[in-house]
């Protein structure tokens, strides 16, 4: 990918022509991005030979064009050992991209009076060990000081994988934060932490308060906040390669992707999973503000320094491709990847997952925005 900064002027302006008022998105013109026959083809053809090319057990892909219509696609296996084919049915855990719906639920809180950014973090959880002057905000943008606990935490959570982790043990394995910061220094636990504040302010489950305020939207129904919630079937397994090994294993089996360990003991910042075209359509119906006001995705996408793209917001990341300003995020997990972006320009939503943990960068997703983009197959 070719990166260029997105200004905070740009982002408005772009913001203000793509979403508002929940008003539906519209091509800006008749000669904008939009499904044919050929497309579709040329997109199946493009994700079976880049996930050949990249080595990986399998990938789900799909994306929205401006008009709503959906092409979706899969390739490779869900498993290995019985060779179950990727499906675009197959569920998946999406990782970090769980950031995303995490800061929705906050800014559609702060929408219903409910919650303010600038809350310190103190005032809603009192245990905090960080800056005085931290808030809300400084959370969902990674400049709160958090960072993450250690390896011997992680290898708690590979090691026992059907065991419940509680936000409190994440917290408590976690140093101590740091001061502020200006840039976005990238934090599991500040999002956790995040999302012990969003449950005491709903007085529920964070489960239950995202399908209520975030989920019940079209794709909702596919996405599952793990444990809580479980995946449908049929689920792909995660594959990663311990101490260096040079053939995949298999993480977990079961309803909670890749385990129960993971999925509770990152909540907040990566329990999401479920169905990749679940996800697109998801993307399409929040960016296109009909899940959130204008305003609140404003919040969202007021970028600055730091992370692990040219900037960030709240719960979404700046990255362009060829000039194509994107936000949203990407999710890196114990034998998966997620990328998840919308591209305000063009109106387009595209997600792509999959089941392997060597590959955190490929062709995939450029290789799909590219044939998307190529206005002789519109």
């Amino acid at each position: 990918m070719v990166c260029r900064a997105l200004t905070c002027a740009a982002v408005s302006s772009l913001l203000i022509a793509g979403c508002g008022g929940g008003a539906p998105d519209r091509p800006r013109s008749p000669s904008g991005p939009r499904l044919t026959v050929q497309l579709g083809g040329s997109l199946d053809a493009q994700l079976r030979e880049k996930v050949a090319d990249a080595g990986i057990p399998g990938a789900s892909a799909a994306i929205v064009f401006p008009d709503g219509r959906m092409w979706s696609g899969a390739a490779g296996h869900a498993v290995l050992e019985a060779e179950r084919p990727m499906t675009t049915r197959t569920s998946l855990p999406f990782d970090s991209v769980t950031k995303v719906m995490t800061a929705a639920l906050a800014l559609r809180l702060v929408e219903l009076g409910r919650l303010r950014l600038e809350d310190t973090v103190r005032r809603w959880y009192p245990a905090w060990r960080g800056d005085p002057r931290a808030t809300v905000r400084d959370l969902l943008g990674h400049r709160a000081g958090t960072r993450d606990p250690g390896a011997r935490f992680v290898q708690g959570v590979i090691r026992r994988p059907r065991r419940t982790v509680t936000a409190a043990e994440h917290i408590a394995a976690a140093p101590k934060p740091g001061a502020r910061t200006e840039e976005a220094e990238y934090s599991d636990t500040g999002f956790v932490i995040a999302g012990v504040i969003l449950q005491r302010v709903t007085r529920e489950p964070l489960a239950a308060a995202l399908r209520r305020e975030v989920f019940g939207h079209p794709g909702g129904e596919g996405l599952a906040f793990q444990p809580a919630e479980r995946t449908s079937a049929p689920r792909a397994e995660s594959y990663w390669y311990p101490d260096g090994g040079a053939k995949p294993t298999a993480v977990a089996e079961g309803e909670i992707l890749p385990s129960r360990a993971h999925a509770s003991a990152y909540g907040p910042a990566g329990a999401l999973a479920g169905q990749v075209p679940s996800l697109a359509r998801f993307g399409h119906e929040l960016f296109g503000g009909r899940i959130l006001a204008r305003s609140s995705l404003r919040e969202m996408a007021r970028f600055h320094p730091g992370g692990f793209w040219e900037g960030y917001g709240l719960g979404l990341a700046a990255n362009s491709l060829d000039e194509h300003p994107m936000w949203g995020h990407g999710g890196d997990g114990l034998g998966s990847h997620t990328e998840f972006w919308y591209l305000p320009r063009e109106r387009l939503t595209v997600a792509v997952a999959w089941n392997d943990e060597l590959l955190d960068d490929s062709d995939i997703l450029p290789a799909l925005l590219r044939t998307a983009l190529d206005r002789r197959a519109w």
